[in-house]
């Protein structure tokens, strides 16, 4: 690298300013994600909304920092940092397996997978299938009909209440949470529980697809009507999905996984208050974003697999493009609970 050139005082107080102000910007930003995201309606668009945008005056900054400004470099580091961890929402996994540490075995591997949109067979299924190899997948926005179809070719399957199961487990109960209250507020949510036997093992998971956000973004983004009205009444639809889909876990008596399209992001707050105290198994043993919703502009994490007690995660991911604009979450897990 050539030396670096001194600036003029002027210059230098510009660049020095320019620098914390973008670095003040992210830290701004990764504030409002974690404290007023399903709080505040303007915080709640932002959460899901692009993130990579906020980065952009730091990485403008750089070549100048590079030619007049290394002293700062270490200031702009730590802004970097902050939108990689506070704001993008890298996963730097807790799980030593997923370091390459320990032996990775596995009692189960889960998928959940929103399919809708996905035009496909039983055969094609089944192959898309193989590519994840999961032992147990809930899927949201099913097509019963490619998925009864798996029967004849060995899988376990149970269908309705506008989800699916798909298992090489026995399945032992289905139940679905009464949508009464959810119909009630023109919601229409979907909150099933499965018991399935794990070799001798009683296990629950419960497959969720709650309440989208995208009729109060669609007021936003329209600019027609009350977006903070619209927002509220939304946020009010998902509140209450949610309340009612944790009260259903909680009523759950053997080793819980709670698993599908959540249609939230970690950093909201209805999130924090009724699922934080589970086990995210991205958050364990899962690297980078975990992306699981892609949109034309970015990609976001709204699909879960989440642990009670009993549960260790060995490995967490996204799965494949299967074609839809959901990506599948697999985690493989290890019961820990005695059998």
């Amino acid at each position: 690298l050539m030396p670096a050139v001194t600036p003029p005082p002027a210059a230098a107080r510009r660049l020095r300013r320019l620098t914390v102000l973008a670095v003040v910007l992210v830290v701004a930003v990764a504030v409002v994600l974690q404290t007023l995201a399903d709080r505040w309606w303007p915080a709640t668009a932002l959460m899901f909304a692009p993130r990579w945008p906020w980065a952009l005056p730091l990485l403008a900054l750089l070549p100048w920092l590079l030619w007049r400004g290394r002293r700062l470099l270490p200031l702009w580091a730590t802004g970097l940092a902050l939108w990689v961890l506070g704001v993008a929402g890298m996963n730097l996994p807790l799980a030593p397996e997923a370091w390459g540490l320990g032996d990775g075995a596995a009692d189960l591997r889960v998928a959940s997978y929103n399919m809708g949109g996905v035009k496909t067979s039983p055969a094609a299924m089944a192959e898309l299938l193989g590519r994840i190899a999961p032992d147990v997948m809930a899927v949201q926005e099913c097509d019963a009909d490619v998925v009864k179809g798996l029967q004849p070719l060995g899988w376990q399957v149970a269908v309705g209440y506008g989800s699916c199961l798909v298992s090489r487990h026995r399945i032992v109960k289905t139940e679905q949470r009464d949508q009464q209250a959810i119909w009630a507020m023109g919601g229409s949510g979907v909150i099933v529980r499965y018991t399935l036997d794990l070799l001798g093992q009683p296990v629950t998971l419960v497959n969720l697809h709650l309440e989208t956000v995208r009729e109060g973004l669609a007021a936003v983004l329209s600019r027609e009507g009350d977006a903070a009205a619209a927002m509220a009444e939304n946020l009010a639809q998902r509140d209450l999905e949610s309340l009612l889909a944790r009260q259903f876990v909680r009523e759950a008596q053997a080793p819980v996984i709670v698993t599908g399209d959540f249609n939230m992001p970690v950093e909201s707050a209805l999130y924090r208050r009724d699922w934080a105290d589970l086990t995210n198994a991205f958050h364990a043993a899962g690297w980078g974003a975990g992306a699981t919703k892609h949109t034309r502009w970015h990609g976001i994490r709204i699909d879960h697999v989440l642990t009670g007690p009993g549960w260790r995660t060995v490995r967490a991911a996204v799965g494949p493009d299967l074609g839809g604009d959901h990506h599948p979450m697999v985690a493989d897990l290890r019961l820990s609970a005695a059998r």
